[in-house]
């Protein structure tokens, strides 16, 4: 049996999904596209049931990639079920994308979500919604785990009588003309079909001139222009409306609105939160308490894992041996010694170096799935809009910056959901400027050995200053090569929500796995790649000046004086052109020891690396997907273009106006 999950962002769907099929999910990528696909298992009296989340989306237009998903898996997978999430506090709003979904298919089930916190604001009665719909009707509080078992049930032995919504006779008689006319196609489903001839949908009109059928388009067409002439407006408009009157008369029938002009917790929040003037300030705060809870909490797993693999320095001059050292002696035995030691001081102690940031990841990840289950993120959406449009900056692009947060690849996919090219090319050029969760890990690597006092501030530095040039560059780029109008921005604020633990979990897990999974492949594989170079010719001493990575250090190590940048700071920018996070694969390889990295450098020094981190070349990855969304060779010239010249910008003022003052070169 196979349930689709579908429903407008925020409404806990993915809360649902989590709850039905606990562990026995996996994400990956809708075929031939990079939209994020989410598919599980749940177990119903014996029966392995396939459930697929279907990206949310406020209708099934095919504006974007995701309403062309979701309606086209409906269409073509043919669900024995669909089960639409409604966040019950905003029923009326919610119940649009369920008059589409019931043109779709007959087998529905309506899942009210977030049902307590819609019963301080409506009295809804379940009962006449079911009958008045002719389908399962689920009251849910996802969070809380209620109601889950009776979705399920009611998606496996639910009884379907849906009564399909009608639209004015006129238009009615032309839908029944062109089903006709469709039979002789032999399509399911033709009274969709014909809706979406007659609203002179793209893609359907495209699907239907390959099946031969241009005699139907032409009538739907002669129809079309027919109904807009009779009601005085365009036929998008008019469907629209007409479905909307759907939903207000459904809404008024089945729910009894109560406390009207009430304030609400949510409403005293973000007084707060979301005020004009304090919310900025309150969110930059909270990004600093953020990374400060996560370095002080890691901290001690990382001495744990750095421990087990690198062993100690005792204060009488004594060393506690790692996993390393004793793995590289005990292989010294029966294996070549150089072989003994590529696999331990080469891969081993580039897996060493991975895992013992692994905590700081993980704990980020959390933080950002608390901010982001709890509604939080969705305000700083909004009050970070606020601020970019001043500045020019298209406000839908905002979504996509912070993506970037997490992984710059995702972030620049996600730009396929806005509708204008302008709004998408100016997305994708300044996203590659946002920190990345690889680069943050770098800058938690360096900021804990260089600026272990003030962690905190230095990464929230970081952060700052990419903030502020993405919000200067972007204003720029609106006024010159990305001119255009900027569309409104609507942006729905979901009501605050305590966050689930095995939300937050999965959310991480998520996240981690992937950073895991590269762990175990590029990164460890540049690792070995770097010992090689510092290993060979054979006979030399372990990346001296005669080694081929010396060799590489001595000619790049002239460019990096201007910078501050040692020539073992330049092999490792080189490096972490393949992937960011090789960048402390580099150094591990390269000192051996976190005291002779420390000992390599300044703080001004490594401050002017990270600067340049910051913003130099993205990664092989994401140059790869600015290519794929783009078709462009020059557009992606322009990202690398870009980047150099910011990184080497500001690592040039830090490095040389921290000179000026005395702080040291």
């Amino acid at each position: 049996m196979l349930i689709a999950l579908a429903g407008n962002p925020n409404t806990g769907k993915t809360t649902i999904f989590n709850a039905l099929t606990g562990s026995h999910q996996h994400v990956g990528n809708w075929p031939g596209v990079t939209v994020e696909k989410k598919e599980g298992f749940a177990e119903y009296k014996g029966e392995r049931i396939r459930i697929v989340d279907l990206p949310g989306t406020y209708s099934l237009t095919a504006y974007s990639l995701e309403e062309l998903i979701a309606r086209n898996f409906i269409l073509e997978e043919k669900p024995d079920v669909v089960i639409d999430i409604i966040d019950s506090t905003n029923l009326e709003r919610n119940l649009y994308l369920l008059t589409e979904l019931m043109e779709l298919t007959d087998k529905i089930v309506v899942a009210l979500n977030m049902f307590d916190e819609a019963r301080k604001k409506y009295r809804i009665d379940v009962e006449k919604m079911r009958r008045i719909l002719g389908i399962p009707v689920v009251p849910t509080i996802a969070i809380k785990g209620q109601g889950i078992k009776e979705l399920l049930r009611e998606a496996v032995e639910g009884k379907f009588n849906l009564k399909k919504p009608e639209y004015p006779r006129d238009v009615e008689d032309r839908i029944k003309r062109i089903e006709e006319m469709l039979k002789d196609h032999h399509l399911e489903n033709e009274r969709w079909y014909a809706i979406k001839l007659l609203e002179n949908d793209g893609d359907v009109v495209k699907k239907l001139q390959g099946i031969g059928a241009r005699d139907v388009i032409h009538a739907a067409e002669h129809f079309r222009h027919e109904l807009e002439d009779i009601y005085g407006d365009d036929i998008e408009t008019l469907m629209a409306s007409f479905r909307y009157s759907f939903s207000h008369g459904l809404f008024h029938e089945v729910a009894e609105p109560i406390n009207v002009g009430g304030v609400t917790i949510t409403d005293m929040i973000d007084h707060v939160v979301a005020h004009k003037i304090f919310g900025i300030p309150i969110f930059l705060v909270v990004m600093y308490l953020s990374f400060n809870f996560v370095f002080q909490v890691a901290a001690p797993f990382q001495d744990a894992i750095d421990l087990i693999f690198n062993g100690k320095d005792l204060s009488n001059g004594a060393h506690i041996a790692g996993l390393i050292d004793l793995s590289y002696s005990w292989m010294a035995g029966f294996l070549p010694d150089w072989l003994s030691s590529f696999i331990n001081y080469g891969m081993l102690r580039g897996l060493a170096a991975v895992l013992t940031f692994t905590p700081i990841i993980m704990l980020l990840f959390i933080i950002l799935s608390i901010l982001e289950d709890s509604g939080y993120l969705a305000r700083v959406a909004f009050l970070l809009d606020r601020i970019m449009r001043k500045m020019g900056l298209e406000g839908r692009g905002v979504i996509s910056l912070m993506l970037g947060l997490g992984c710059n690849v995702p972030a620049i996919m996600s730009t396929r959901a806005l509708r204008n090219e302008r709004e998408r090319k100016l997305s994708i050029a300044l996203n590659p400027l946002i920190p990345c969760g690889a680069r943050i890990q770098v800058f938690a690597f360096l900021t804990s050995l260089f600026f272990a006092k003030n962690q905190a501030v230095v990464l929230w530095s970081l952060l700052l200053i990419s903030f502020a040039v993405v919000g200067i560059l972007g204003y720029i780029y609106s006024k010159t090569i990305f001119r255009g109008e900027v569309e409104p921005f609507v942006m729905e604020l979901p009501p605050y929500r305590l966050p689930t633990f095995k939300g937050i979990m999965i959310h991480m897990w998520e996240k981690s796995e992937g950073f895991l999974r590269k762990a175990g492949t590029i990164i460890i594989g540049a690792a070995g790649i770097i010992w090689l170079l510092a290993a060979l010719p054979w006979g030399v001493e372990y990346g001296s000046e005669a080694s081929y990575i010396g060799q590489i250090a001595q000619f790049l190590g002239p460019a990096g004086h201007l910078f501050g940048l040692t020539p073992e700071a330049i092999i490792a920018l080189f490096f972490g052109f393949f992937a960011k996070e090789v960048v402390i694969d580099s150094f591990t390889v390269l000192f051996g020891s976190k005291q002779a990295l420390l000992a390599s450098m300044t703080q001004l020094q490594a401050y002017s690396f990270l600067l340049f981190l910051l913003f130099y070349t993205p990664c092989v990855a994401t140059l790869a997907t600015i290519y794929q969304e783009t078709r462009s060779r020059k557009f992606v010239f322009f990202v690398v273009i870009e980047g150099l010249a910011l990184a080497v910008l500001f690592s040039f003022l830090a490095y040389n106006i921290g000179l000026l003052l005395g702080v040291g070169g």
